[in-house]
């Protein structure tokens, strides 16, 4: 007979366990489903990060600029232009000459490029030159 008592008291008590543990749980399945979404953290993180690869390539077009005026010619080093990226974001130039420059910026799944002058567009989606297109 004790054996019934504390077979039924295990399964209450079980019962319990499961609804005070799945209960904080189910009010999460929708942010659970962006997080899955997105493991960069959802479109907030997703704004921030192209706003940042857009900052990025706006301060590598001035550095640009400033060198062209200088010395004639733009340039491939990042470093040596003085633009530190921003955290999380690569940046790179993948053409620079004379008579223009092309740069991609890319942090998660954002990416975003820009071209100047004569060079070639990095990517399809950046169609103007000198305007910052992003894709994500």
């Amino acid at each position: 007979m004790s054996d019934r008592r504390t077979g039924g008291r295990r399964r209450a008590w079980r019962a319990l366990l499961l609804g005070a543990v799945c209960a904080p749980l189910a009010g999460c399945a929708g942010r659970q489903a962006v997080v899955e979404s997105d493991p960069r953290g959802g479109t907030e993180t997703r704004r921030q990060l192209e706003s940042a690869a857009r900052s990025d390539l706006d301060a590598l077009r001035r550095a640009q600029s400033d060198r062209l005026a200088e010395r004639g010619s733009y340039a491939y080093d990042v470093a040596a232009l003085g633009v530190e990226p921003s955290p999380g974001v690569d940046l790179a130039v993948l053409e620079a000459t004379t008579t223009g420059f092309s740069a991609v910026a890319s942090a998660g799944s954002v990416e975003c490029a820009l071209f100047v002058g004569s060079a070639n567009p990095p990517r399809a989606y950046a169609g103007t030159a000198g305007v910052v297109a992003c894709r994500s």
